[in-house]
């Protein structure tokens, strides 16, 4: 009977610590990290062998080619399996933070584009995303493209409209979507739901000194703003004013400016790769001449989930997905269709003209993560005063 007290005493003790406080759970994502080796060079055929004993592999994705390059990926690697789950990016987050605060770590690999800079700034400083570059591929990833984080493909939010229907883009300056003629013929979709849209609203407010110098240029005449007021809330305020309208989506909005035969004077917002739909017959086109800028770039991430159990899976998937060592793995090829930009200095995309040489805004994710709600606020007061 002693012998079971004092072993109950130091059971307690330990669970307690000196002070009678309980010891804190050690954070499970601390070996996880040491165990997933994501320095190691480990050549395809190593993590080939190695990924035949793990589980099924779960891909967590805003994006829906992933499913492209998962049936490749089958393909390509005999005995592997894929589950690729599509979720919208807030979605996301929520499923991330919930399997983080639950220890339980189902995902394996995380596709985002990260619209509220949450992965930047809360995900990653606590290992629910971690980051593996392949040790052959690093030195052709641009500039960039593999910094804390890293990305997959280039994509923007810019301004589109049917080629059938303009032969020439029907604007040039971003204020012109505020004038009387473009009163119920703008589309875009729901920052509320788009987090590439969200990033694209919070991204102009950010920089309203250069939307009030091109309503200047364009004008002739100041912006005359209500005191306190930004030229990039303004125009938001003025576009509401106008009838915009809000759909889900970049998919609805690009039905509505293009789908096939529609001959439509509708245009919109949306994200860049939906030119690819083309090959589907869509008539519609992104216009990169806009002014004071083209849109916003919005680069498509490939992390691994932290405390991914098929780790050996999702360093090899990650292979495939960048396309191989050489660039020329299939499974590249579902990002490098018309409108999205190669990360890659070997491998040349469809869109025709670099990323790089646009003139588009790049996104701060400090800015976008600090600012969000105050954009949602704001964004709440113009629908219910509209």
């Amino acid at each position: 009977m002693k012998k079971i007290i004092c072993m109950m005493l130091i059971f307690v003790s330990l669970l307690f610590g000196c002070g009678g406080n309980p010891v804190e759970t050690p954070d499970p994502l601390v070996q996880w990290i040491v165990d997933a080796e994501l320095d190691a060079a480990r050549t395809p055929e190593e993590l080939y062998a190695a990924a035949l004993e793990e589980d099924m592999l779960v891909v967590y994705s805003t994006s829906t080619r992933m499913r492209d390059v998962a049936r490749s990926f089958e393909r390509q690697y005999p005995g592997l399996i894929v589950s690729v789950e599509h979720h919208r990016e807030g979605e996301l987050y929520d499923i991330l933070r919930q399997n983080y605060e639950n220890r339980n770590f189902a995902a394996d690999i995380v596709i985002s584009a990260d619209g509220r800079g949450i992965m930047l700034n809360e995900f990653l400083p606590r290992d629910i995303v971690v980051k593996y570059t392949p040790y052959d591929i690093a030195s052709k990833i641009l500039p960039g493209n593999n910094d804390e984080i890293l990305m997959l493909a280039g994509e923007a939010s810019v301004f589109s409209y049917n080629e059938k229907y303009y032969a020439e883009p029907p604007i040039s300056n971003w204020w012109e979507l505020t004038e009387q003629r473009w009163s119920g013929m703008l589309y875009i979709p729901s920052p509320i739901r788009s987090m590439t849209t969200l990033a694209f609203f919070i991204t102009i407010i950010e920089n309203s000194d250069l939307m009030a110098q091109a309503y200047e240029d364009f004008y002739g005449i100041p912006l005359d703003l209500p005191p306190e007021e930004s030229a990039g809330r303004e125009f938001f305020r003025r576009l509401s004013e106008n009838g915009v309208t809000i759909v889900n989506s970049s998919d609805e909005a690009a039905e509505i400016i293009g789908a096939p035969g529609s001959d439509s004077p509708y245009v919109g917002i949306v994200i860049s790769s939906k030119t690819r739909l083309r090959g589907l017959g869509y008539e519609m086109t992104n216009h990169y001449g806009m002014e004071p800028f083209a849109g916003t770039y919005a680069p498509v991430s490939i992390m691994i989930a932290g405390g991914a159990s098929s780790i050996n899976t999702a360093k090899l998937f990650i292979r495939w997905a960048l396309g191989e060592a050489d660039g020329q793995g299939e499974g590249y090829q579902p990002y490098l269709q018309s409108g999205a930009w190669s990360v890659r200095s070997d491998v040349r995309d469809e869109t025709g003209v670099r990323s790089e040489e646009l003139n588009l805004l790049f996104l701060d994710s400090a800015y976008l993560y600090e600012n969000q709600q105050n954009f949602f606020d704001f964004w709440e007061e113009l629908l219910t005063s509209g």
